[in-house]
């Protein structure tokens, strides 16, 4: 690991669709400018197919199929959660649960989809309908009680999750309640429960309405690297620029800069040429020695400062601060492979 480079990659974080279909007001997708139209793309089943047969020898165990877009956009994502099951390997979804119904989450159960993670940003009706850019509260929860039901009847092997951002600091004792009491005891169902960040400093932090900063509350901490250039983690975008499409980025918090962090294409390179180039060497050196300011899309980034208690509740076991929402990895803890 002297030399900055991997010979291993356990995941890989693979966008399949770099589009959205909401417009969250805590979400660079939905924010002014939004994300970068050159990144809002689709990833071909070619395209998939190539970057998960090459990952495999190198030890891919988990996937997740989601990026920053949302991937039910992607009218072969069934296809993509079979291909991944047929091979052994843990998949899973972000996904903000417009497109779910109890049909097409008994589809994706069946396809062996292994995780589907809801995000449900808001706390009750009304703060539900301006986080998620849409008023859904009742229907969601409705569709993910009949989603529920189906696991109970079926004993499908998929885990069904929400996913929930407290907006407030100020208020994050209420909110959590209003959390447990709305969603996660209201369903009974497994849930986590975060301090919103502010996606690697691309918020006004003084403009109103915006998403609240860990940086506003806890910039006194010492900056650490978030271990996510170095873990045997990959991300990969649908998109890409220009024409491209494939781009490897450090993370998925360059989220409306992607452009900025883009180490390859897998359409015209190899996985592990990209992860091992010059700009993946340079960047995890960089982290490793703490030099964040040189690092355009990393230095604003709220994730470099150590704040454990961001994850302010979860249910989910072997769910903990620092680590991959799949598999598990420590991401703050890979540091100690290059030391």
């Amino acid at each position: 690991m002297k030399d900055f480079k991997i010979n291993k990659i356990d995941q890989i974080n693979l966008e399949v669709f770099g589009g959205c279909n909401l417009a969250c007001p805590m979400c660079p997708q939905g924010i002014e400018g939004g994300r970068e139209k050159e990144f809002k793309k689709t990833l071909s089943e070619e395209l998939f197919k190539s970057i998960i047969d090459q990952a495999i020898p190198l030890g891919l165990k988990f996937v997740n199929l989601s990026g920053s877009g949302e991937p039910l956009l992607n009218k072969n994502f069934e296809k993509y959660c079979s291909y991944l099951r047929e091979r052994g390997i843990v998949s899973m979804i972000n996904t903000n649960g417009k497109l779910l119904t109890k049909e097409k989450f008994e589809n994706l159960c069946i396809a062996g989809l292994d995780i589907i993670k809801v995000s449900c940003m808001g706390w009750d009706k009304e703060s539900y309908a301006h986080w998620m850019s849409h008023d859904y509260f009742d229907q969601m929860r409705e569709t993910l009680a009949q989603c529920l039901k189906v696991l109970k009847e079926k004993k499908y092997n998929t885990f069904l999750q929400t996913h929930h951002l407290i907006q407030d600091y100020n208020k994050k004792d209420y909110q959590l309640q209003k959390y447990l009491d709305n969603w996660v005891n209201y369903l009974g169902i497994d849930s986590e429960i975060w301090l919103a960040h502010n996606w690697s400093g691309v918020y006004n932090e003084d403009a109103p309405n915006t998403t609240h900063s860990r940086h506003q509350e806890f910039r006194e901490r010492k900056r650490r690297s978030c271990g996510r250039p170095l873990a045997n983690v990959i991300e990969i975008r649908a998109g890409g620029l220009g024409k491209m499409k494939g781009a490897v980025v450090p993370c998925p918090n360059v989220l409306g800069q992607d452009s900025k962090a883009v180490m390859g294409h897998l359409e015209e390179d190899s996985l592990i040429n990209i992860v091992n180039g010059e700009k993946y060497v340079e960047l995890r050196k960089k982290h490793v020695d703490e030099k964040f300011d040189d690092i355009d899309y990393c230095k604003n980034c709220d994730h470099l400062i150590d704040v454990p208690e961001s994850l302010v509740w979860t249910n989910i076991k072997k769910r903990k601060y620092g680590g991959s929402r799949v598999s598990f990895i420590d991401y703050v803890g890979s540091i100690k492979n290059f030391k």
